[in-house]
C-alpha cells in the first residue's frame, strides 16, 4: 500500500541530498561519505572519493597556511570557517565557503563534517571589479582598498613602506607608430615581466594608461631604489619585439604616518615626472629631490 508520508519524507531526503554540499571524513581526514550535491560540484562520484583525502580536490592556488590553520582548529574540537579554492574532476577551479564541524562523542573526535557553499560566481564578479581587464593585475580601486590594510599594518608595527610610481617613457609614440593593439600587447608583456619579478607579498597595480604603482612590503627606501633600478634595467633589456627599447621613469616615496597616503603617492608621482624631465629612463627618490 502506498504510504504518502513516507514518500514525502523520501523526496525531502533526496532534495536535501542533491542541494546540500556536504562531506564527512574520519578523524584522519579520509573521506567516508559525500552528498549528491558534493558529487555535482566536484564532478566526482561518491565511489571515487570515499577512502581518499581532500588532496584529490585541493587546488595549488590555496596557500598551505590555510590548511595548517584548519587542522590546528578542528583537531582541538572547534569549528572552522573559511574560503577555499578547490578543483573539480576536470581540473577547473571553484571557490567554496566552508564550515567544518568536529563530530564529537564527549571529548573524542569521531570524524568531521564539512558544509560547503559554492561562491565561485561571487568570486569571479569580485575579481572583475578589482582586476584590470587588460593586464590582469590590480586596478586603481583595488589598490586603494589594499592600502588601507598597509596603513593599518604600518601603524601597529610602527613601520613604513615605499611606493614606486612607474611610467613607460614615450608610450604615446608606441601607440602612434605601431597602433593601439600593439601598445596593449606591450602593456601586457610589461605587466607579466614585472609581476614575475616581484615577491607575492608586494602589490602591483595599473594606475591608469601606462602608469603603474608598486608597493613593496617590509622594504626600506634604499633597498626600494635598488629594486626599482633592477626592474628598470630588466625592462630596458627585454625584447618587446620593437625596433626600440622600452624604458621607465620611476619615482619613489616612503609612507610616513605624519603624511597622508595621497601625499605619499603624489610625492612619488612628482619624483617620476622629475625623472622624465631630467632625461627619462632613471629612478629618483622623492625626498632627495625636493626643491
Amino acid at each position: 500500500m502506498f504510504n504518502c508520508l513516507a514518500h514525502i519524507e523520501e523526496l525531502k531526503s533526496e532534495i536535501l541530498d542533491r542541494n546540500l554540499i556536504m562531506i564527512t571524513t574520519d578523524p584522519t581526514g579520509v573521506i567516508t561519505d559525500v552528498s549528491k550535491g558534493f558529487e555535482l560540484l566536484s564532478g566526482y562520484a561518491k565511489v571515487e572519493l570515499v577512502g581518499l583525502t581532500h588532496k584529490i580536490i585541493s587546488h595549488p592556488d590555496t596557500p598551505r597556511e590555510i590548511f595548517t590553520h584548519l587542522w590546528e582548529t578542528i583537531t582541538k574540537g572547534k569549528q572552522w570557517y573559511g574560503e577555499i579554492k578547490n578543483k573539480n574532476k576536470h581540473g577547473f577551479g571553484y571557490w567554496s565557503k566552508i564550515c567544518i564541524e568536529p563530530l564529537l562523542n564527549e571529548d573524542n573526535i569521531l570524524g568531521y563534517i564539512g558544509i560547503y557553499t559554492n561562491i565561485t560566481e561571487q568570486k569571479e564578479l569580485s575579481r572583475k571589479v578589482e582586476i584590470d581587464p587588460l593586464t590582469g593585475i590590480y586596478n586603481r580601486s583595488k589598490l586603494h582598498l589594499l592600502l588601507i590594510h598597509k596603513i593599518e599594518q604600518a601603524y601597529f608595527e610602527n613601520s613604513t613602506f615605499p611606493i614606486l610610481f612607474i611610467d613607460l617613457d614615450l608610450f604615446k609614440s608606441v601607440n602612434d607608430q605601431y597602433g593601439h593593439l600593439e601598445g596593449d600587447r606591450i602593456l601586457v608583456e610589461f605587466s607579466n615581466l614585472i609581476r614575475n619579478s616581484l615577491r607575492s607579498r608586494d602589490l602591483f597595480c595599473r594606475w591608469g594608461g601606462e602608469e603603474f604603482i608598486i608597493i613593496l612590503d617590509q622594504t626600506d627606501i634604499k633597498t626600494a631604489y635598488l629594486i626599482a633600478e633592477k626592474l628598470r634595467n630588466l625592462v630596458q633589456e627585454y625584447d618587446f619585439g620593437l625596433d626600440r627599447p622600452i624604458t621607465l621613469s620611476i619615482g619613489i616615496s616612503e609612507y610616513d604616518s605624519k603624511d597622508s597616503i595621497d601625499d605619499t603617492i603624489m610625492a612619488a608621482d612628482q619624483a617620476m615626472y622629475k625623472a622624465k624631465n631630467q632625461g627619462r629612463n632613471q629612478t629618483l627618490i622623492a625626498h632627495e629631490n625636493r626643491e
